[in-house]
């Protein structure tokens, strides 16, 4: 099978190709420039490095967010668009899974926190022992204040919500909070593509019009008009 999969929820947004379930090419950058401006020739440069034409990809996988509004948009219409111009299915996969999942393997759960601004984190709590990350909390949009209540365990943590807010958490807190240096902080589109590869060979798959963006929360326009503050830090 062959894999065309974009991901651009977060700050690095990327291209990969995959075939038969091994990464063949890739391309990421740091929000140097608009995803917008980037995915066109990160896919064009992907394409010419694994040899394929577009018309070759047989899935289409994209990362549904949570994560920017505008930058899940950008991955979101290419992927429903090329999927409806070629007539092939599509995979989506939340940003919050795919971090998860570069922390396998793990003996404890990952807590997957994504920066949502406004002192605020997307989160998702996972078990990392099967095959794929199984959600045991989330995905929800919480105040970083509050997040010393929703974790109770011993985990792993992920994410560039760590980055943002770290500084802020309680000791108590940071006590339960494990730090691997080495586990990206972003969801990748090589981990989004082996993902799809696996979830399409099993059927798991949609059609262009079944795509839902996984936002959780408000844009930011709707909640500046309803008066929704920027939440406390402490």
């Amino acid at each position: 099978m062959k894999v065309l999969a974009m991901e651009t929820s977060t700050l690095v947004g990327g291209v990969a190709v995959i075939i038969d379930g091994k990464v063949v090419a890739e391309e990421s950058s740091l929000r140097q420039k608009s995803h917008s401006e980037n995915i066109s020739p990160f896919i064009e440069h992907c394409l010419q490095k694994a040899q394929l034409r577009l018309e070759d990809i047989e899935l289409f996988a994209v990362g549904q967010g949570p994560g920017s509004f505008t930058g899940i948009r950008v991955a979101a219409n290419a992927g429903k668009t090329f999927s409806y111009a070629f007539s092939k299915p599509l995979v989506t996969i939340d940003s919050l899974v795919l971090l998860a999942q570069q922390a396998r393997p793990s003996k404890m759960p990952v807590l997957s926190i994504i920066n949502a601004y406004k002192n605020m984190v997307y989160l998702g709590l996972f078990d990392v022992s099967g095959d794929e990350p199984i959600y045991l909390k989330g995905p929800e949009a919480i105040p970083v204040k509050d997040l010393k209540h929703h974790i109770t365990q011993n985990c792993v943590v992920v994410g560039d919500g760590w980055e943002a807010y770290h500084e802020y958490f309680p000791e108590e807190l940071l006590q339960k909070l494990h730090r691997d240096p080495q586990l990206p902080d972003h969801p990748l589109a090589s981990t989004l593509g082996v993902m799809a590869d696996a979830r399409g060979k099993r059927g798991h798959t949609l059609d262009w019009k079944s795509f839902i963006p996984l936002y959780i929360r408000a844009s930011e326009a709707e909640e500046t008009k309803k008066g929704i503050l920027i939440s406390p830090l402490k």
